[in-house]
């Protein structure tokens, strides 16, 4: 019995130990993680000095600036258009000539087109003789009136003579009562005769009158239809719209071009511009009258905006610059330029230069180098920025000292060793 109870206690003793090992071992794994953890909180990366970029920060001018790519075009550009659909028949001038205005550029020929205006013309020039016939009968028919009006006043003149003369006898006795009464009543009738014609004519001349005038604005307005009709024909010959240095041009006999299509622009050679795009983020911070730069030559040349055109296409707006002063004289059409556009007037504040860390930071922060061999995570405030540097609002003074360089390997610590 006895030993049997102490069989009992050995297995105890072995399962105590067993556990006693376990604990120990939790109790390891707990003091090995707690120096982990502790390693960790601290956040301290070592990185080779000769890899990262340090800059100052600086204290100065601030202005908004933002570059743009800009294009050279002539101040008055004035675009060549067909009036009249048609194929290149003949091709008068080349591109990159001065031309003057109303010099021929290009003949279309368009046999649709042609047939057309023809039959117009000569319906016009029926209409044209069908009332000039109407106003020639209108004018004969007012001089047979005006005749009947004169033989109506001669025949009155007649009677009326022997009426006088009748009744001078009558008087005396000498001529019958009845043949008196007959010409009186003669004399009577030419008087009524002549007072007809004469009303009839006067009115008949009232209204010819106006049938004319109207006849005869119908036949000036077909006549400027038919100048119309010349003129499109006519216009199947393009022309310089205005003297100055031709561009774009390259027709090919044959080619087919669609009424109002651009076949050539001219410049007037009256100065330049420069047109720039804009992405749409400064649509309203883009204003008239605002000024901006470019380098050319070893110099700066000042523009200023005269033009904002708002319609955004592919994210981006369109503005127009002018040169302040005279434009270089070497400066061409159609050269490229990269242009610095003031968005603010400078003003005095704490600045930092731009570099890869603001990728890595978003901005939000930068590493502050604190004596020579350690730098620590500080987190900034940033206002407007140009192509050079940032705005600092809060967070950084001037003289100290910060790492530029992208922050993608160590971002997450806050303090780092400089070897």
């Amino acid at each position: 019995m006895k030993q049997i109870g102490m069989d009992k206690r050995i297995e105890k003793k072995k399962w105590n130990q067993t556990k006693t090992l376990y604990v120990i071992g939790v109790i390891a794994f707990l003091i090995l993680s707690g120096f982990g953890i502790g390693a960790i909180n601290k956040k301290i990366y070592k990185v080779d000095g000769s890899r990262i970029a340090v800059k100052t920060v600086t204290e100065g001018d601030f202005q908004d600036v933002i570059l743009i790519d800009g294009d050279v075009q002539p101040i008055n550009l004035v675009l060549v258009n067909t009036m009249e659909g048609g194929t290149v028949d003949e091709i008068f001038v080349e591109d990159g000539i001065l031309v003057e205005k109303g010099t021929p550029l290009v003949k279309l020929n368009n046999p649709a087109a042609t047939l057309s205006y023809m039959n117009q013309e000569t319906a016009i020039i029926e209409q044209i003789n069908n009332l000039r016939s109407l106003k020639l009968s209108l004018e004969k028919d007012q001089r047979d009136l005006s005749e009947s009006l004169i033989d109506s006043e001669n025949s009155l003149a007649d009677v009326e003579r022997a009426y006088k003369i009748d009744s001078v006898l009558y008087d005396k006795q000498i001529l019958a009562r009845n043949n008196y009464t007959n010409s009186k009543e003669s004399y009577k009738y030419q008087q009524k005769k002549r007072d007809f014609t004469d009303k009839n004519v006067t009115n008949s001349k009232r209204n010819n009158l106006t049938q004319i005038q109207q006849i005869n604005r119908s036949i000036s307005l077909m006549h400027r239809n038919l100048e119309f009709i010349h003129e499109s024909m006519d216009k199947m010959l393009v022309r310089a719209p205005a003297s100055g240095m031709l561009s774009s041009f390259d027709p090919v006999i044959g080619e087919s071009y669609s009424s109002n299509q651009t076949v050539a622009k001219i410049d007037v050679q009256s100065g330049f511009k420069i047109r720039g795009q804009v992405d749409e983020y400064y649509l309203s911070m883009v204003k008239r009258g605002q000024l901006a730069r470019f380098s050319f030559d070893g110099g700066l040349i000042d523009l200023k905006v005269k033009k904002v055109l708002s319609e955004v296409v592919n994210r981006r707006f369109e503005i127009e610059l002018v040169f302040v002063n005279d434009p270089p004289k070497s400066i061409t059409n159609g050269q490229s330029l990269q242009v610095r556009l003031e968005l603010s007037k400078a003003q005095k504040s704490i600045l930092i230069p731009r570099g890869s860390y603001f990728q890595s930071s978003g901005g939000q922060f930068v590493y502050v180098i604190n004596g020579e061999d350690e730098a620590y995570k500080r987190f900034i405030k940033l206002g407007s920025q140009n192509p050079s540097y940032y705005q600092v609002l809060e967070g950084l003074e001037k003289g100290e000292k910060i790492i530029t360089s992208s922050y993608d390997e160590f971002k997450n610590y806050e303090s780092i060793k400089i070897n």
